[in-house]
Formats: structure tokens, sequence, C-alpha cells
């Protein structure tokens, strides 16, 4: 019986191929991005889920209110907050400190030399907390003692070949001896957190140049804490203000504007835009996965309600077959699993056919998110359960209302000709599912023009420090003790016009501390720190606004001047900073004072989703750790770049050879919101081809219904251009309503994710008008030709049956 029913299905099909072609390419297009943004969403959500104790797992996260920067949430924290949680909370199990391994330039074992980027410094019982699963050595003693090291697997077979081989191995940490003590799991790809390296953090409390790690003035740590409940977070939380006042502001430490809460593991990934210095943290976009499922979904319903439009539009000739078959005894069950076995075999065929278009995309979306998404047919049940549902939702969705409406006509009505599909119940539904379908399309429009814009305006800002033609080479923590060797060398080359030495690429790093004004112990300024050297600022392009640059002719320039910018400057309210003077410990004045000798045009050394914050400079070669390097006009980047690789190799011999594009280091900021522009690009046309795909199928539906009214309009002397306008103009009223309809709320959403930025492009009439334009001549051009071609139809072809 069943089969016959399939039979019965396919062969009313192949009557129609064309519409079954538009119903397969709109149900693919639109189960394909469905699962491609699936597949997406899946991952952004699945993050740290391997961690068995995630939902008792919470970071600390300190909310500093300091002169001069204002409210931010920093991820760093105390050096003693860990043990010192422990001990005052009895909510607190267990307590993790982690800390990059910044003081190591280079890991080296025989010949083999390397900068490892994810080597930390941690307590022992991150073991424990994270799931660390140690594959050779013993997990209780692997980080007991100190100079120790846990290696993942891929570090240890790089270094080693075999991994199990590495157990008890020493490897060279600049000049220090570290032995291998066990080797771990690989972490998956979707860990926040990820480390290739960890070394016991007592490795690095008995080293002198460590000592500020027992302060409660200096933050450089992460600090992660196990509850014994997760409902224990509020009370934690509750208790931090007078644990704060007894821990810390009651020593002589300098925090005083100071509040601390705890941030689930859970919400570590996807919401933490607001919170700063994460740089041990991979993060996402917690609004940008809530926008992508929306899209997700709405393609979907797009092509859903395409499938029924057509159906429906199809449903005016099989009237009367529904008629005849009711005739002949059939029942309405029967003609609704008729119905319905049609709509299963359409979907069936654009699943597979969604999952082709899959398989091909996804290679292209991997590079393009740097990801490696796959299809897990076998390894991922989950996923298959999914696939049977969607399809079977999809089934049922698309073919309810066409089996259901059919099957209620009246036999006798519908072969005297009095029933039709061009009732006011089903007219006003195609006028919805047209207005639905061009929200959408007007919202994604406008969604697409503003990211646009907005991505130019990042861009194209002058952003007050120029990255063209710019390398930074690192050397390390010894390297400036060789840097104007370096600069005299590099010099040499024709193709560099200037050199000079740094401890970052864009002059300014992580650290953040409090300046006092003058001799005032009131007055204090918290402030971004960076060290640079007298060519600095006239090799990176950055624009003097008073006073003068660093001088090397100048002894007393080195460590006992200072320059800072106009942020600083605006904070403390001067009109004229030259020859003030800051006191911090920095400077190497016994007084520990610093003159201000210039003051530096604002730049923005960080992205332009965060505001400039005062920052001072000065130099202190032993913070240098490496050189930015400026080619000249007409230089060839690649052969700068091999020279610079053949001197290092010279200069700093069994050190790796660290060289970054600063025009990629500048990127590296926006590439998500690259990333997110171009998928929204791509899911717009798709949506926007199935809109005109739907648009079609009720343009059919509407030529289906008034082909006699168009028919005596003829006979009764009316133009093609007359009766063409009047079958348009409803669409174009319709395209409009859904304008008022997608505007007002696509500019409330993109205001939300605009604010994500401190220097943005505010939403203008263009944005707002040209998405309506867009898709009203999207909807002329889709229907012109049916319209036109109703209209130039043989009036007897209409009314000869009449």
């Amino acid at each position: 019986m069943f089969v016959n029913y399939l039979k019965i299905a396919i062969r009313s099909l192949m009557r129609q191929k064309f519409y079954t072609l538009i119903n397969l390419i709109g149900l693919s297009f639109g189960i394909a991005a469905f699962l491609l943004i699936g597949i997406y969403v899946q991952r952004e959500l699945g993050f740290d889920n391997h961690i068995t104790k995630r939902d008792r797992i919470f970071r600390v996260v300190e909310i500093q209110n300091e002169p001069g920067v204002g409210e931010q949430h920093v991820a760093i924290t105390m050096g003693p907050l860990a043990k010192a949680m422990k001990e005052d909370f009895p909510q607190v199990v267990n307590a993790v400190r982690l800390m990059s391994g910044f003081n190591i330039s280079v890991v080296s074992y025989e010949d083999k030399y390397f900068s490892e980027r994810n080597l930390y410094y941690a307590d022992p019982s991150v073991i424990d907390m994270f799931d660390v699963n140690i594959l050779y050595g013993d997990p209780k003693t692997v980080m007991a003692e100190p100079r120790t090291v846990l290696l993942s697997k891929k570090v240890a077979e790089k270094y080693f070949g075999n991994a199990e081989d590495a157990i008890g191995k020493t490897l060279m940490f600049d000049k220090t001896s570290i032995r291998v003590s066990g080797v771990m799991e690989d972490q998956p790809e979707t860990t926040h957190f990820f480390f290739d390296m960890l070394v016991p953090i007592a490795t690095a409390e008995v080293l002198p140049e460590f000592e500020w790690m027992k302060s409660w003035g200096n933050n450089s740590m992460v600090t992660y804490v196990e509850l014994d409940n997760a409902s224990s977070m509020e009370n934690v939380n509750q208790g931090f203000d007078d644990f704060l006042e007894r821990r810390v502001f009651s020593t002589k430490d300098t925090w005083q504007y100071l509040e601390m809460y705890l941030q689930p593991l859970n919400n570590v990934y996807l919401k933490s835009g607001h919170i700063k210095f994460q740089n041990m943290s991979a993060s996402g976009d917690a609004n940008m996965v809530t926008i992508f499922i929306v899209i997700s979904i709405l393609i979907l319903l797009i092509a859903c309600v395409n499938f029924i439009n057509i159906a429906i539009a199809r449903s005016v000739k099989r009237s009367r077959e529904v008629g005849m078959r009711k005739v002949l005894g059939a029942g309405r069950g029967s003609l609704i699993i008729q119905f319905i076995s049609e709509s299963v075999i359409i979907t069936l065929a654009s699943l597979v056919i969604a999952l082709g278009i899959v398989e091909i995309v996804l290679p292209e979306l991997n590079k393009l998110l740097g990801t490696t998404f796959s299809i897990e047919f076998f390894s991922n049940p989950l996923f298959n359960i999914g696939l049977l549902l969607l399809f079977i939702g999809i089934s049922l969705a698309s073919g309810y209302y066409p089996a259901f409406y059919l099957s209620r006509l009246q036999p006798i009505a519908v072969l005297k000709g009095v029933s039709s599909a061009s009732g006011k119940r089903t007219g006003f539904l195609s006028k919805t599912l047209v207005v639905f379908q061009f929200v959408i399309s007007i919202g994604l429009i406008l969604s697409v023009l503003v990211i646009h814009d907005q991505v130019d305006f990042i861009r194209k800002k002058d952003l007050g420090i120029h990255y063209n033609n710019v390398f930074y080479v690192g050397f390390g923590d010894k390297g400036y003790e060789k840097l104007q060797v370096v600069k005299s060398e590099l010099l040499q080359n024709p193709a560099i016009s200037n050199v000079a030495g740094c401890s970052f690429l864009n002059g300014v790093g992580g650290s953040q501390g409090p300046v006092f004004v003058s001799d005032s112990a009131e007055t204090k300024l918290y402030v971004r720190f960076g060290f640079v050297d007298e060519d600095f600022f006239k090799t990176m392009d950055i624009k003097f606004a008073d006073g003068r640059d660093l001088d090397g002719k100048q002894p007393t320039d080195v460590n006992r001047v200072s320059i800072i910018n106009q942020a600083a400057v605006t904070a403390l309210g001067w009109d004229n900073a030259i020859g003030k003077s800051f006191r911090y410990p920095g400077a190497s004045d016994s007084s520990g004072k610093s003159e201000i000798v210039g003051v530096i045009n604002d730049y923005h050394y960080y992205s332009l989703r965060s505001q400039i914050e005062p920052a001072i400079w000065s130099w202190q070669p032993d913070k240098f750790r490496g050189v930015v390097v400026k080619l000249a006009d007409g230089a060839k980047p690649d052969e700068a770049k091999t020279f610079l690789e053949d001197k290092w190799k010279e200069f700093f011999p069994g050190q790796p050879v660290q060289i970054v594009d600063a025009l990629n280091y500048g990127a590296k900021s926006y590439k998500s919101d690259q990333s997110s522009f171009t998928l929204f690009i791509y899911f717009t046309l798709i949506s926007l081809l199935l809109s005109c795909l739907g648009l079609f199928g009720i343009t059919s539906l509407v030529l289906e219904q008034k082909t006699r009214s168009i028919g005596i309009r003829k006979v009764l002397g009316g133009e093609v251009w007359q009766i063409t306008y009047m079958l348009i103009k409803n669409y174009l009223v319709l395209v409009l309503i859904a304008g008022m309809i997608a505007l007002p709320l696509g500019y409330y959403l993109m205001q939300l994710q605009l604010d994500g930025f401190a220097y943005r492009i505010s939403i203008n009439v263009f944005h707002m008008v040209v998405p309506v334009i867009a898709a009203m001549l999207i909807a002329f051009s889709t229907i012109i030709y049916r319209a036109h071609k109703a209209a130039n139809a043989n009036p007897v072809e209409a009314l000869k049956y009449e």
C-alpha cells in the first residue's frame, strides 16, 4: 500500500518537473545553510564540555575602577589570591593559578629550537580540575616537583619523535634545565584555555625575578576555583567585600578601587567580551551565535514556506484531481498520505543534496574560520538523530497545509468549478508569507550594509600608528644587550629605513599600574606601560602633540624621562604636561621621579572595541624584547624577511627567529568580525535566493487565480503595461510593509552589535533606505517576466472553457 502511494507521488512530481526542481533547489540550499550554521553553533556551544566538573568551576574576575581608566573587568588577578580563597571560603574545594611563560624565549633539545606559545606555569591541581589525561607518567607526581614540565603528546613527538621516550629527558628553557615528568593527551580544539606545556608554578616562585608573585599589588595570573556546589557561587560573590577588606585593602599595596566576582566556566568562552586581558583564553561571541541561530531557523522557514507556496500555487490545477479521486472513492486520509508522501520524497532528496553541498562547502568554511568542522555520521549519534528529526519536521511542516487544505475540498463543488484555491484565507496567507520572507531579507541586507561599513571604517580609520611595511622581530629577554649592534647591521641594508627597540610591537604591553603625579601621594593615575627607544615613534609614524621625542644624545633620557599620550593629559585635566613629573617604581632616579618631556597624539594600541586609555612610555632597555623594522619604499618584503632571518641566526645562534608582519598583527584583532561579515554575505545571498523562489511561487499562484480576469481585461481593451502594473503593484506594497517591520527591528539589533565597539559608525538613512529599494528591485525582477508573459497571453486561451 505504502509503495503504491510512493509511486503515485513520484508520478505526480515528475508531471510537474519545473515546480519540483524549484522545491528541490529551495529546500536543498535551505537545509544546507541550516546544517552549516548548526555545525558552527554546535562547536561554539560545545567549548569546555569535556571538563566533567565544568558546572562547579569558576574564573575569578576583577572589577577595577581606577582614576583615569574607569570601570573595567579583567581576567588577571593577584598571585596570593588562590591560596587565600581556599583558606577563607569553605565553599572553595580547589584553586588553580595559571600564568603565561612569558619569561621563556626558547625551548630546545639538542639541535631543535622552538618558541612555545602555549607554555604556562600552573598549580599541580590543574590536572584534576581540568581533566588533564596523563598518557605517560604518574598523575599524582607529574607536577609535584619544581623544574619539571608536563608536555602534550603533540609537543613530545615534536621534540623526541616518540611521546613515551620523552619521560626523564631534559629540555632547555633558555639556559635552565627542565626535566620532562609526563606526557598528557592533546587538548580538544574546543577548549578556551589551550596549553602544550605545563610547568609547576613552584618553579617560578623560587626565582628572584618572580618575587612580585607574593604581592597583592600585581595582577599577572588567572585564578580558577572549584566550588563544592554550583549554587555556592552567590555566597562567594557576597563574601568578596569582606575578603578584600581583610586581605587586600589592609596591605600596603596600591589597590583601592577593586571588586571581584566569579564567572562560570561555561560562560568564559562566549560571554567574556567585556573582560580584558584574556591573552590566555580563546573567546567567542554569544551575540553572534544567537544571530546565526536565528538566521539558520529563518532560512529553513523560508525554504519550507516556499514549498507551501508552490503547493498552493499548484492546488488550483490539482483541485479537480482531488475532486475526481474523491468521486472515485478516495478518502480524506488516503489523500493526506499521498500529499505527505510527495513532501517526504522532496524532503529526502533535498536532504541528500544538502549533505553533498555541506561536504563541498565545509573545507572552505574551515579555511575562513580556521576550524576543522566535519560531518560526523558515525561518531556522533546526536547528529544522526538531529538529521532524522529535521527530515521528519520539514516533511510534516512543508506537507501539512497543502495536504489538509486540498483534502478538505468538496468534490461536487470542485468539479462544478465553484471551489478553488482563491479563497480569502489562502490569499491572506500568501501575502503574509511574502511579507515574512521580505522582513527577513530586508533585515539581513541592512545587517550586511552596517557590518560592511563598520569593517570598512576599521580598515580605513587612521589608527595613529602605521603598520605598513613593518616587521617585528623578537630577541628574547637578553637580546637588548646587542641592540645597538643589531640596529647598526640592519640599517646597512638599503631595504631598511628604520629600526627601533621596544617591548611590544604596538609599543604598549598588557601591564597596567599606578603612577603618582609629582610629589602627591593622593593624585594617582592608572596607565598602560610601554618601553621604547628613541627611534620607535619615528619608525611607527606616531606624531607628537607637544614636547620632544626621546633623545639618544641625552644620557639622562634613559630611565629618567617619560612620554605620555593625550588621553593621560585629559584624564589629569592638564593644560600643559611638559615639565611635570610622575613618580613610579620604573624610574632609576632615587626619588622614583620621571620627567614628562613629550606628549604624543592618541593612537589605537588595541582594537577599536576599546577606548584609548592613558599610557606612559619610557626608555628602559632591559624591558625590550625585540625590534620593529621599517622597510624602505619599494623594498620587497619577502627579500627583507629572508635577510632578517639570516641576520638573526648570526646575532642569536640557536634561537628560533620570530618575525611578525605588523600589518597582519593589526588585522588580527578584527579577524572574527571579518569572518562573521563574510558569513553574513553568504547566508544573506541564500536568503535572497530563497525569497526569490518563494515570490516566484506566490506569483504563479496569483497568475493561476487571475488567468480569467486577465483575459477579460484584454478583451475589454486593457493594455499590456496596465495589466503588468496591476500584477506588480501589490507586491511592491507588501515589500514596503515588510520594510516597516524589518527596519526598526534591524536598527535595534545592529545598534546592539555596534555597541561592542568604542569607535563605530552611525546607522544612517542610506542603511535604512537601500535594503527596501533592493528588496523592491529583487521583487520586481522576480515577477516582471511572469507578469509580462501573462499580460501578453492570448485571452482566447484563458476564456475558451468559460
